[in-house]
Formats: C-alpha cells, sequence, structure tokens
C-alpha cells in the first residue's frame, strides 16, 4: 500500500471536488483517479460515490478516513524520527492559532525555525472552538489559545503569557488618561473583533458582567482592518497590550490600560499527548520550556 494514496480520501472529504483534491495534492487530476482505483482494489471496498462529479465518501469511506488520517500521522512521525536520528530534524509542523496571539507568540516561532531550518511550520489563524476541533481530529499538532477561559478538553496545557487588555483610540477628551474604567467605554464609538473569536466573547462578558451596553459600530475578523478603522477615525478599540506596540499608530493614538475591573487571561500552547513518537512536535515542546527559561 503506498501511504500517499490515503491522502485522497482525506483531499476528496475536504475539497468535495476531484479537480481541487488533485491541485491540492499536485497532482493531475485523471493520476488521483488511477491512485484512488488502485487504493480501493487494494482495499476491496469503495471508498468515494461519483457520477460525473465528486458525490461524497461512502460509508466504508467515511468508516476508514480516520484510520487513514492516523496512519498518515505516524508515517510522518517516523519519517521525522529517522531524520533527528541523523541529527537532521526535518519534518512539518502545524500550529492552530487564536488571532490576538499571532503577534506575542511571533518571536518564539522566529528562534525555532532559526534552529531548526529544515523544519517547515504552518501557522493557521483561527477561533478557539476551531482548534479545538482540528486537535482532536488531528488536522493540527499543536493549539495556542486561551488555557482557562472556555478551556479545551482532553489536551496538554503549557502556559505562555497573561493577557492584558488597553483601548486604543485617537479621541482628544481621552489624550491624558494612564488608565480607563470598563464603564467608561461605554460612551465610545467601538470597533471590536467579531464573535466567533473568544477574545470578543471575553469582552462581552466584562460588559455583561458589569451592565455595560457597548456602543459596537464596526465587528471584524481581521485586525488589520480594525487597525485601519483607528487610525483613520475616532473610533476606539479593545485589545491585548502587544497591540498597543505592534502597528504603526499615527502619532496622536493613546494606548489606555482597562482597570475597574483588572481582567487577564492565560495563554499558551495546547495539545493531544501522542501515543507514538513525534519528533517534530516534541522538539518544539522541548524547545519552548528552554526557551521559557
Amino acid at each position: 500500500m503506498e501511504i500517499k494514496n490515503l491522502e485522497i480520501i482525506l483531499a476528496l472529504d475536504s475539497e468535495k471536488h476531484f479537480n481541487r483534491a488533485a491541485e491540492k495534492l499536485r497532482i493531475s487530476q485523471p493520476a488521483l483517479s488511477m491512485k484512488l482505483k488502485s487504493l480501493e482494489n487494494e482495499i476491496g471496498v469503495k471508498l468515494v460515490r461519483r457520477g460525473k462529479n465528486y458525490i461524497g465518501l461512502t460509508p466504508e469511506g467515511e468508516a476508514l478516513k480516520d484510520n487513514f488520517q492516523k496512519i498518515i500521522k505516524e508515517y510522518s512521525n517516523i519519517k521525522q524520527l529517522s531524520s533527528e536520528l541523523k541529527n537532521n530534524l526535518t519534518g512539518n509542523l502545524s500550529i492552530g492559532v487564536i488571532p490576538t496571539a499571532l503577534i506575542d507568540i511571533s518571536f518564539l516561532l522566529n528562534n525555532f525555525v532559526k534552529k531548526f531550518q529544515n523544519v517547515k511550520l504552518q501557522v493557521f489563524s483561527m477561533p478557539s472552538n476551531e482548534i479545538d476541533k482540528s486537535l482532536h481530529d488531528f488536522k493540527i499538532d499543536l493549539g495556542i489559545s486561551y488555557l482557562e477561559n472556555e478551556p479545551i478538553l482532553g489536551v496538554e496545557k503549557i502556559p505562555l503569557y497573561k493577557e492584558t487588555y488597553y483601548l486604543i483610540s485617537k479621541r482628544e477628551d481621552l489624550k491624558d488618561l494612564k488608565s480607563i474604567n470598563w464603564h467608561q467605554c461605554g460612551d465610545l464609538d467601538l470597533c471590536l473583533i467579531s464573535k466567533e473569536n473568544q477574545f470578543r466573547r471575553i469582552l462581552d462578558a466584562v460588559f455583561k458582567e458589569n451592565n455595560i451596553n457597548p456602543k459596537v459600530l464596526i465587528e471584524s475578523n481581521s485586525l488589520t482592518h480594525i487597525y485601519s478603522h483607528v487610525n483613520s477615525s475616532n473610533f476606539s478599540t479593545i485589545m491585548p497590550y502587544i497591540f498597543t506596540q505592534s502597528f504603526n499608530y499615527d502619532e496622536g493614538t493613546k494606548f489606555i490600560k482597562l482597570v475597574s475591573p483588572e481582567i487577564s487571561h492565560k495563554v499558551g500552547i495546547v495539545h493531544i499527548k501522542d501515543t507514538g513518537p513525534s519528533p517534530v512536535k516534541n522538539n518544539f515542546l522541548k524547545f519552548l520550556k528552554n526557551f521559557n527559561k
């Protein structure tokens, strides 16, 4: 059995289309069809329902796809381990990251790839609930998410840092403030991250617990889009501290710590404990422990 032929089922399940699946695997559509037929003949069951176009997996294909995913992952781990034994760690490491942590963890990731230059990192911006699903579906190796608020279950956790919150605004009437209480945000025109993100649900929980009715006039799932509104108008936003340092704000922009109440949340690594060898992931976790010393 060719291990790579198992990837055809996963690609078809993901793309729902023969040509797109072939493009994802970087093979021709006829080659995909030939490899699929060879796999079905070898296993002895039909895996895909098809007519002129892709229809879906057969019940047998649905039943086997998770096993195929595990076989592919184990094969990848074996290849990585063999390279590690030759002192030449190679392979891929996929990491799902909540949007508000992308900037904070860039320094860590930069240093890892400098040390292990044959490792390819794949970083995906995704909400915490998608990180949860992708971890348990073995689509990513690690997640970086909140550890306590809406915690992901069934995972190992390694704390990285605490997230604290600031109001970012160009409003002239706020220019002399060093701190601001959450109630004062209720009078501002706000541009906030959209509600599928856990960070927004944290903000909404603070508003609700303190009987604040915020004027959220713009929502976006793009942090760059939020920055552009704050930088070009009197819209204000609420962001973790790192975002006060990471964009080219206008000179008149203020960064004001939110207090009364003071809120912080732990962010860290979440991962599922492996039953077999996972050299790239294990080396990343070892690197992380040494990096934090």
